[in-house]
């Protein structure tokens, strides 16, 4: 018996020693060397121009739109919610009614006029798009473009209507096809609203020819830090994360909105808030999330916060890979809100088929 329990142990020995041996310790960045053509993304962090001065033009954005026209994506994907995304959020809305009512109300309302018109619901209108692009001819007909840009909208998707809508000739914007007088008003209504989604990416992809933009935002962690407002109120008012909010050294991207009066000007500034060094989006998180980590006591409501921001920008990222996977190879480029930036390229790094494009190469 000494004898089979000592083989036993030996055997097991083996057995473990050649387990230990075969671990493979994954890492997708250890695959990038094998793409011979992998997927470039540009990811272009904006001041958000909502925050503009009442009288900005925003002609000042044509000499940065010329730039991104040259690096020609072949895919455009903003910070915008999906119509899936958008019609979650309203549904459960009692969870987080500001939320939804901030970045769902506009969205829906164009949509249940474009719904009306067509007589679809919204998960129709977005099989509808999928079945039409997937057979979408060169040169579509004025009535289809108007057809498409209705159904764009009944889906939740007002961007893309816009992409379609500004593709057509001047004397071809009339109402037909799903498009009604009232739904052309919601569409001017909301192309009127200061934000790059459609100021720069849905007007860059109709000069390009594409078809539509990628509303690639998430709101599902706001639900989370809206249960701890007054906790995160009381914690974001703490002396030393304002002293890192209002650090001089980043006066100038604290001010981005306020200077995008000319052309160069807003080119310098877009290339300011893309940068890195500490004066940047970049330095300012590095700094906040190393004076937050090693804080003593209870941090617990900080690493709420951190990990909603973590959530809110792992998803985003997620929307952007489901995307460009219908573009291998291919040009994207990504506008977001600066804020967003570090996150999504550290994430995007780890991509084995990605490369990331410095935006300071195209904005020279």
């Amino acid at each position: 018996m000494k004898a089979i329990a000592a083989l036993a142990a030996l055997m097991f020995c083996a057995t473990v020693g050649s387990s230990r041996a075969q671990r493979i310790e994954f890492d997708p960045r250890s695959y990038q060397d094998l793409v011979t053509q992998p997927t470039e993304v540009l990811v272009l962090g904006s001041p958000h121009l909502q925050a503009t001065p009442e009288d900005w033009d925003s002609s000042s954005l044509e000499t940065l739109l010329a730039r991104l026209e040259a690096y020609h994506p072949a895919a455009i994907m903003i910070e915008a919610l999906p119509g899936e995304s958008a019609d979650a959020l309203w549904r459960y809305r009692e969870s987080s009614p500001e939320t939804a009512a901030t970045y769902s109300g506009r969205a829906l309302i164009i949509a249940q006029v474009a719904q009306l018109e067509l007589d679809v619901d919204a998960p129709t209108a977005e099989a509808e798009v999928r079945r039409l692009l997937l057979a979408w001819p060169s040169q579509p007909t004025a009535a289809q473009r108007r057809h498409l840009a209705a159904l764009f909208a009944a889906s939740g998707d007002p961007n893309s209507a816009l992409v379609q809508w500004w593709r057509l000739a001047p004397d071809d914007m009339t109402v037909g096809d799903g498009i009604s007088h009232r739904l052309i008003s919601e569409l001017d209504a909301f192309a009127s609203i200061r934000n790059e989604g459609h100021l720069i990416g849905a007007r860059l992809a109709a000069r390009l020819g594409l078809e539509r933009v990628y509303p690639i935002d998430d709101h599902l962690a706001d639900d989370t830090e809206n249960e701890h407002a007054s906790e995160l109120e009381q914690y974001f008012s703490q002396q030393w994360i304002h002293q890192i909010l209002d650090d001089s050294r980043r006066a100038a991207v604290r001010d981005a909105p306020n200077r995008l009066r000319t052309s160069a000007e807003t080119l310098a500034t877009y290339r300011l808030v893309n940068g890195g060094g500490e004066r940047s989006e970049t330095g300012m998180l590095s700094q906040y999330l190393r004076e937050m980590l090693h804080r003593e006591g209870d941090n617990r409501v900080g690493r709420l916060h951190l990990a909603t921001l973590e959530a809110r920008n792992l998803r985003q990222v997620a929307n952007i890979r489901e995307a460009a996977s219908m573009y291998p190879g291919q040009r994207i480029l990504v506008i977001i809100g600066f804020s967003h930036k570090p996150w999504f390229e550290t994430y995007l790094r780890m991509s084995p088929d990605v490369d990331l494009i410095d935006v300071a190469s195209v904005l020279e």
